[in-house]
């Protein structure tokens, strides 16, 4: 059985596998199209990551004490005191209530379609075809450019993989 070669360098052939064998161009419209999907896929995927992270994201409880006294203080210094905290924070990993949530469900299932859409996306990366991999460049930056800014750093950080 013959089977053609991959190319192991960068190229612009268009009559070449893309992910599957089924999405082969076989003109240039089609291959211009495989572009545009391509460009809509990773920019999805933008979206994807940010979505997951907005929905579990936890809410920021801002609180305002006051640490004053009259008393000696903590260490020596006057006018501190110790404060309690006010909610007790729960050590273990998970509890029965937290994995049936619906937000549990829904978290897991954009986290499967994150990593099928980012490996995919590095699967055509590794086509070495120049305009496919631009098209996916600029679906993650034009992305993140619209999506970036609603991002805290640590969200931001927490949303990358390595893949992407």
């Amino acid at each position: 059985m013959m089977m053609d070669m991959m190319m192991m360098y960068f190229h612009f052939r268009i009559e070449e596998p893309i992910l599957f064998r089924q999405w082969k161009p076989t003109d240039t419209p089609g291959y211009v199209f495989s572009c545009i999907s391509i460009f809509i896929i990773a920019f999805c995927l933008e979206l994807l990551k940010f979505g997951r992270m907005w929905m579990t994201r936890k809410p920021k409880i801002m609180t305002v004490e006051c640490c004053c006294s009259t008393s000696d203080g903590i260490w020596g210094i006057p006018e501190t005191t110790v404060i309690e905290p006010r909610d007790k924070v729960s050590i273990a990993p998970f509890t029965m209530e937290s994995i049936s949530d619906w937000k549990h469900f829904m978290s897991s299932s954009f986290y499967f379609a994150q990593n099928f859409m980012d490996y995919s996306l590095m699967l055509i990366a590794m086509t070495y075809n120049y305009p496919l991999l631009l098209s996916l460049l600029a679906g993650h930056a034009v992305g993140y450019f619209l999506v970036g800014p609603l991002m805290t750093i640590e969200e931001s950080e927490a949303a990358g993989t390595c893949c992407s």
